[in-house]
């Protein structure tokens, strides 16, 4: 074959050059917009088939298995129309593809141009010039054998003429992989992070095993991987408000807990009360059957154990929830504590399994028998100790390969 036959552009095998409907193209285009929640809703189909189910001995893991069969499900649900009418599928992708190509070679060709235009001699600046104006006609056609003509046109001018301003492929994906990841580092640092909640301190407001996302815009930005504060909070906590912080005591820990009282508030445990500035917070029995799974997955050996319990409901500041406490009531001498400037005073709403506040000054070797001072500031959180505020819970894994799928998507108060 000669030199002049290779550079003849082949056309891609369409009608006459034509391109296909324009609604097949847009549907095929957009396949994702249903693709993505047919397979959410299939995915999770299948984990409420077999969520009665022990899978956990199943390889590689559960969740695994489970996708694999939803995305087997689509496969089907995708496979049939496209055996059936594969022609015209596969025509519109090449269509599409050859778009794409065409737009992104035009996008690149114009901004060489644009940089280094000034360095051209006028001929080859028109040259140029002509071939990006004929792309453009052609993208503007329904003529995709004239679009082929035309981008093999650029590619040789472009080669001709400014192929010392063409990008290497390592570069053009290191500057995309470069961005995505920066992009994800500065969602991470400012505005949500991912948490799972590893033991039963907060039930029933959170459950072993729910996977939450921690609104972090509200306290204040942090630099990625540190727990380094700058800039300011936008608004002060709150009474009531579920938060995520680094465990005073241990900066390599993060606790999630809820505010019981804040900056100037001087608050009164004694018992199972708790007041707020000599006003007990309202609190009642709640209704119906109380009782629980819970499980520590970071104490070694931890088994899931079924406990029965006594519920509450509680309101504190804006905030009314739920807490539970053992069936024998779980005394403690009364204390009182005076929450200083900028800390918050916290608690767990599993109020006899939670390592909150109320406990922090025996951590630092205190006397049992003895009460922390009224301002120990060994009992409270540092405002810039605190990450975000809890959420939505966006996955529940139960006992064994279960999932809580009535906790999904729920949000967090």
């Amino acid at each position: 074959m000669s030199d002049s036959g290779k550079d003849k552009a082949e056309p891609i095998s369409l009608p006459s050059g034509r391109r296909p409907p324009v609604w097949l193209r847009l549907m095929l285009d957009h396949l994702w917009v249903v693709g993505v929640p047919l397979l959410l809703g299939l995915f999770l189909l299948v984990v409420h088939v077999t969520n009665d189910m022990d899978l956990t001995e199943v390889p590689p893991h559960p969740r695994v298995v489970q996708l694999v069969i939803a995305l087997l499900g689509l496969s089907v649900i995708f496979g049939i129309p496209y055996l059936l009418y594969r022609k015209i599928i596969d025509e519109t992708r090449d269509d599409l593809m050859l778009h794409r190509d065409a737009a992104l070679s035009l996008k690149d060709a114009q901004r060489r141009f644009r940089k280094y235009e000034s360095k051209l001699r006028p001929d080859a600046r028109s040259a140029v010039s002509d071939v990006l104006t004929s792309v453009e006609k052609a993208m503007e056609s329904e003529d995709n054998d004239e679009l082929i003509r035309t981008l093999h046109a650029l590619d040789q001018v472009i080669n001709k003429h400014l192929a010392f301003a063409r990008k290497s492929p390592l570069q053009e994906y290191g500057e995309s992989i470069g961005g995505a990841i920066v992009i994800a580092l500065l969602l991470r640092a400012f505005t949500v992070e991912a948490f799972k909640i590893p033991s039963g301190s907060m039930i029933p407001t959170l459950q072993v095993g729910d996977h939450i996302f921690v609104n972090k815009l509200l306290f204040g930005l942090r630099i990625p991987f540190t727990n380094i504060k700058f800039g300011h909070h936008l608004r002060e906590p709150r009474r009531g408000e579920v938060i995520v912080f680094v465990y005073p005591h241990d900066v390599q820990k993060d606790f999630i807990k809820r505010i019981a009282a804040i900056p100037g508030d001087t608050i009164e445990v004694c018992n199972e009360q708790i007041s707020i500035n000599g006003q007990a917070i309202p609190r009642e029995p709640a209704s119906g059957v109380c009782e629980y799974d819970d499980f520590d997955e970071e104490r070694p050996g931890a088994r899931w154990t079924h406990q029965i319990c006594r519920g509450f409901r509680e309101k504190n500041g804006a905030e009314t929830y739920r807490v539970v406490q053992d069936v024998t009531p779980n005394l403690h001498p009364c204390q009182k504590w005076v929450v200083p400037p900028e800390h918050v005073f916290v608690m767990g709403d599993n109020r006899d399994h939670s390592h909150d506040s109320r406990f922090w000054c025996e951590q630092r070797g205190l006397d049992g028998a003895m009460q922390c001072g009224p301002s120990d500031k060994v009992s409270f959180v540092p405002y810039e100790f605190i990450k975000g505020k809890a959420w939505f819970i966006w996955w529940s894994a139960g006992k064994g390969s279960s999932v809580r799928l009535k906790r999904l998507f729920t949000s967090i108060h």
